[in-house]
């Protein structure tokens, strides 16, 4: 067995640990992706029920308080719309701070690689849920 072909092995096992990391990559990305288009499709869907609903609520509102107090009437419902945005505001913001990290999972590994390598071992690739 010579130089050649340890070089080739060599590369080849390199080339699997970059293709199982580009795999991994394409894994996270496809699934960042699916969650973020589920949520936005499920929060327009929301926001359009929401607001034909509180229209409604907030017209039955003021109609049934037109005649003795209607400036007041209006002013409770756009209150009430108010704060309904601010507690939806703060909800989402929440969601956003608690999401994990784009990628998290592929930098992870990515990681582990990198100190295996410096360190020596031959480990790398292994307890990544893919077949080498």
């Amino acid at each position: 067995m010579g130089l050649g072909d340890s070089l080739s092995r060599a590369g080849a096992g390199t080339l699997r640990l970059v293709h199982q990391r580009l795999e991994l990559a394409a894994l996270d990305i496809e699934e960042e992706l699916l969650r973020t288009r589920r949520l936005l499709a499920a929060a327009l869907l929301a926001a359009l029920l929401a607001t034909l609903a509180l229209a409604a609520l907030g017209a039955l509102v003021v109609a049934v308080f037109w005649d003795s107090a209607r400036l007041p009437a209006i002013a409770a419902v756009a209150a009430a719309y108010g704060a309904a945005a601010c507690l939806l505001a703060r909800s989402v913001l929440r969601e956003q701070a608690t999401k994990p990290p784009f990628m998290a999972a592929t930098l992870r590994v990515l990681a582990q690689d990198r100190d295996a390598l410096a360190s020596g071992e031959a480990a790398i690739g292994r307890g990544t849920g893919f077949a080498p």
